[in-house]
């Protein structure tokens, strides 16, 4: 079993749909591939936060009298229905019920919009936190370090396919320390790294190919996040230094990459 065969299994197997026989087999892979396994991590908590995050609709309770009396309107048959909830034949006429129909469709559509968008912002957050940490722990904040923006951004060249704009932002408080190649949001990512004091900022950023990232601060396991979207890229920085410290970081790098 190779890794392509395996990701197209890892959803249907999340969701039970797999015989014993592939379930095994999956495992077995899993076991010998970290890839395939963080993978099949990101797809388990992807399908948490969806359950989590996404409303849930409940059909008013005169619907179903309602429906009763159109199908009786457009003479079909319909089910017997308890004396309390007989109504003049013609109450509620069949494009009603097609309207109600197509507004609940509706609400259900901008909710599920809604919930999607929710959990991949909060996903990319908690990836985004964990590969900040990791850099801490294996001590490997940079590939290429460098406090000079035009040595730092030609690394990145031939390694991705996008150009991360990279700037020095020592005048304000952030110096800059070099670089490294990261994925995120399912994608190959540039993490351009800046200090705070005795505290690391990494910053991530990738092309919006799959959706632009929402304005927004947030905090993850004592950590602070902003992210933003500015012309075709995303920016999602993270550190642990204090959410309004970050908020100033932000304000000065998108002012120096306009």
């Amino acid at each position: 079993m190779n890794c392509n065969e395996t990701r197209g299994m890892i959803d249907a197997d999340i969701d039970g749909e797999l015989d014993l026989v592939r379930h095994l087999d999956l495992a077995a892979h899993l076991r010998t591939c970290p890839e395939c396994a963080r993978y099949a991590e990101t797809a388990r908590a992807r399908r948490e936060v969806l359950r989590g995050s996404l409303p849930r609709f409940t059909a008013p309770p005169q619907l179903a009298g309602n429906i009763r009396l159109a199908l009786l309107a457009e003479g079909a048959p319909a089910a017997a229905a308890p004396a309390s909830s007989r109504r003049t034949p013609l109450a509620w006429p069949l494009w009603n019920i097609a309207g109600l129909a197509a507004s609940l469709a509706f609400v259900l559509l901008i909710g599920f919009a809604w919930g999607n968008a929710r959990a991949r912002a909060h996903l990319l957050v908690e990836e985004a936190v964990n590969d900040h940490v990791r850099s801490l722990q294996a001590s490997h904040l940079t590939d290429v370090t460098s406090t000079d923006q035009h040595t730092v951004k030609p690394w990145f060249a031939g390694r991705i396919d996008f150009a991360p704009p990279v700037v020095d932002l020592a005048v304000a408080g952030f110096p800059l320390v070099g670089g490294r190649l990261e994925h995120l949001d399912g994608r190959p990512a540039a993490a351009l790294v800046f200090h705070r004091r005795q505290h690391a900022i990494n910053l991530f950023v990738w092309p919006a190919t799959a959706g632009a990232v929402p304005g927004r601060q947030a905090g993850a396991n004592g950590y602070n996040t902003e992210s933003w979207s500015q012309n075709g890229l995303n920016f999602l920085a993270v550190s642990e230094i204090p959410a309004g410290e970050l908020a100033q970081f932000d304000e000065a790098y998108r002012a120096a990459t306009r």
